[in-house]
């Protein structure tokens, strides 16, 4: 099972599009790191980690949102996306085109 990751926001200069085999996903890990910035690890078994960069709460609403994404996959099935930071529900999607009345 594959799951597409999206980090659009280039606050950081950080920025990552991939696909990823949860098969090979053996730890997720939130790091603090300078400036009061925080770091989301995905380390995988067959290539070096991923590292997404932004605030803790962005990094602990990835984290929980790839937590259930791994619990409730355990065999193949179509492709999931996730995209960091994820959207605040106060903030509408950036890419969702607007239906006209």
């Amino acid at each position: 099972m594959f799951i597409e990751i999206i980090n659009p926001d280039e606050r950081y200069k950080n920025s990552y599009r991939g696909m990823v085999n949860i098969e090979y996903v053996h730890q997720i890990k939130i790091i603090r790191g300078r400036h009061r910035q925080y770091e989301l690890h995905i380390n995988l078994s067959n290539s070096p980690s991923i590292e997404l960069i932004g605030t803790k709460e962005e990094c602990e609403q990835f984290y929980a949102e790839l937590k259930v994404v791994l619990k409730t996959h355990k065999q193949l099935s179509t492709t999931d996306t996730l995209i960091f930071p994820p959207q605040l529900p106060s903030q509408p999607p950036t890419d969702v085109d607007e239906e006209e009345v």
